[in-house]
């Protein structure tokens, strides 16, 4: 690494070797695998994060790769590593990686590192914002990364101003700014605001990453290679935890590095606020780390967030009739095993310096190696939303215009639709897309022997909203992602492979509908029932990727089809106050089971003990299902 950190991080040898059991993740480009210092190291590259093409290697994904994992230069060598690419160019384009990813890309990233069992993850991207908070996507995979003890290491970024990124402004997160070898901040380097309690300075200028065919160092600098470093540095404290014994996680590594930062001295320093919380001081966090191993508790996990959900195991003979056939949805039990087999056929392009033809670059997505690393199988997801469309791409767009005549009707979906429905074939050539809020979340593409009636049932999603009395259609999909997908608009997409037992389609009204015949009541307002859905769909936005969402969405799914729990609340004037999800203490063997409990209260009388409902999922699968039947009392609420 150079003179230039050396001083810094004199004493690292005293912390003994990285742990290979410790997973880190990288949010950052394709890194070059072959690359001679990357040769042994133990890193999988997550093939649901990359697009359908061949994608090059990244320079600067293989320099932070370097830094943390690298035989010469890797301060937590030895650890494995998991690629969690965002940044991509292609072999097929002269065009350059992407040079920005939104927060719905790192918040993809952070859900995928979560699933996948790291205990650290190191963030070079971030988007400029005027307060520490994120959207809400990206808020869900960091409260998900703190309830797993999992510690969050960002670069805080090089804009040189008292600006902020997320997620490295956000609280839980460890931000990271650059310094030189003297401890001076590197003038590109961000400050204040948040970076006071939540950041600290490492070595982040003129580190020597590279030698020319001269045999001359090449120098790096900036706030990402200050954040790998970090990592790094963290990565060896977890590693002497573990091998000592102590009761020390992720999360109290950063209390550690944070608390022991040297301080800001303003008579020496000058402006506090360009040092973050302090300089990092490896000497100091050795110390702490002993000092505080033998007699340290971690800090409780964090509850999970309260979520909007509803949910009821049983089914009414009403709500049956709703969704059960009139939707057309659902209803294949061999589906799952063919869109498996389907999703198995998906490509999977990994760094390679030339490019590709189509063929070469589909490897399966589900085998354990892929040229790149090693693999990942596809992960399940159970997700909910609202469909749209996509031309995807220009060639695909005049295919429907050369067939359907004009521009015009292609444009227009109150023709276009039933073109589609009507010529199942020519929907494959329009990518679906799964909406939150306006918000592309998932590109939709259906598979296996049952793609047409996947097709058909979303175009009947799609089509039922068109009508004159029709509202917002909403879907639940169940599958299996893998992969990225363009749009028209240059936007990237994970691909969510849907199994068509367990997708869902609604509307409200129908929906009220049906719960007020499962109330066995006339003269329930509608208002009551619209709020009451209104919120929790509003509310209700994730990637339905972790167990804890995909157990919330699946509940929320069987509530709207059941309609029991908020029927059954309804009759009692009750209103929502709070849903939650934990693990279950109960399950059957090989399960993955979670408790969803609504809480409702009386909103004219808050003395009144409020009414809980609670049912268990299990989501082990891609269909989820329910355990045993809901059960529900009465208790006094939470504060009163």
């Amino acid at each position: 690494m150079g003179s230039s950190a050396a001083a810094h991080l004199a004493g690292l040898d005293r912390l003994g070797l990285a742990d290979p059991s410790l997973r880190i993740g990288v949010v950052d480009g394709m890194p070059d695998l072959a690359d001679p210092d990357l040769a042994g190291a133990a890193i999988t590259v997550e093939t649901t994060m990359l697009p359908d093409i061949a994608v090059l290697p990244d320079r600067h994904a293989t320099a932070i790769c370097r830094l943390i994992f690298g035989a010469r230069h890797g301060l937590a060598s030895g650890c494995a590593g998991l690629s969690l690419p965002i940044f991509f160019a292609s072999a097929t384009s002269a065009a350059p990686a992407t040079a920005r990813a939104s927060q719905m890309d790192i918040a993809r990233a952070l859900q995928m590192a979560a699933e996948r069992g790291t205990a650290i993850v190191n963030i070079s991207a971030g988007q400029r914002t005027s307060t520490e908070e994120a959207g809400e996507h990206l808020e869900a995979a960091l409260a998900l990364c703190q309830r797993r003890r999992i510690l969050v290491v960002a670069a805080a970024g090089n804009d040189g101003c008292a600006c902020l990124h997320v997620p490295a402004a956000t609280p839980t997160v460890l931000a990271v700014g650059a310094m030189d070898a003297a401890g001076r901040p590197h003038a590109a380097s961000n400050f204040g605001g948040a970076y006071a309690r939540n950041g600290i300075l490492a070595p982040g200028v003129d580190l020597d990453l590279w030698t020319d065919e001269g045999g001359a160092d090449r120098h790096e600098t900036g706030t990402s290679y200050a954040a790998a470093v970090v990592t790094g540095v963290a990565a060896r404290l977890l590693s002497e935890a573990r091998r000592r014994g102590y009761d020390l996680d992720p999360i109290d590594i950063r209390s550690i590095l944070l608390d022991s930062a040297d301080a800001c001295d303003s008579a020496v320093d000058g402006d506090c606020s360009r040092l973050l919380a302090g300089r990092l001081n490896l000497a100091a966090a050795i110390t702490l780390l002993h000092r505080r191993g033998g007699s340290h508790t971690p800090t409780a996990a964090v509850e999970p967030s309260a979520a909007p959900i509803l949910g009821d195991a049983g089914m009414s003979a009403a709500v049956e009739e709703a969704f059960g056939t009139s939707a057309g949805w659902g209803g294949r039990a061999e589906a799952a095993a063919d869109v498996s087999a389907a999703v198995t056929q998906q490509g999977c392009a990994c760094g390679g310096g030339e490019a590709k033809t189509d063929e070469s670059a589909r490897a399966p997505a589900a085998a354990a190696s892929c040229g790149c690393g090693g693999g990942q199988p596809p992960q399940i997801a159970y997700t909910i939303g609202a469909l749209w469309f996509d031309f995807g791409s220009e060639a695909r767009y005049d295919a429907l215009v050369q067939r359907m005549g004009d521009p015009v009707s292609v444009n227009n979906p109150a023709v276009l639709l039933p073109f589609l429905a009507d010529n199942l074939p020519f929907a494959s050539g329009i990518t679906f897309i799964l909406m939150q809020e306006q918000i592309p979340v998932y590109a939709v593409q259906p598979a296996g022997p049952f793609a047409l009636e996947i097709y058909r049932a979303m175009l009947d999603a799609l089509l039922s909203s068109l009508t004159p009395d029709g509202d917002l259609q909403r879907v639940a999909l169940p599958g299996l992602v893998s992969g990225t997908t363009r749009l028209a608009n240059g936007m990237t997409l994970p691909v969510l492979y849907p199994d068509l037992r367990g997708m869902v389609m609604w509307q409200a009204k129908e929906l009220v509908a049906a719960a007020r015949s499962a109330a066995g009541e006339d003269d329930i307002p509608d208002d009551t029932f619209f709020s009451f859905l209104s919120r929790i769909y509003d509310e209700l936005r994730n990637f339905g990727l972790s167990p804890e969402e995909r157990a919330l969405n699946f509940a929320a799914t069987n509530a709207y089809q059941a309609a029991v729990s908020f029927a059954d609340a309804a009759r009692r004037h009750l209103e929502l106050d709070r849903i939650s999800v934990r693990k279950s203490p109960i399950c059957r063997p090989d399960s993955d089971c979670w408790d969803v409990q609504l809480v409702m209260f009386d909103p004219e009388n808050d003395r009144r003990a409020g009414r809980f409902y609670r049912y268990t999922v299990d989501v082990s699968e891609v269909l989820p299902v329910t355990v045993g039947r809901v059960r529900s009392w009465s208790a006094p609420l939470r504060g009163s």
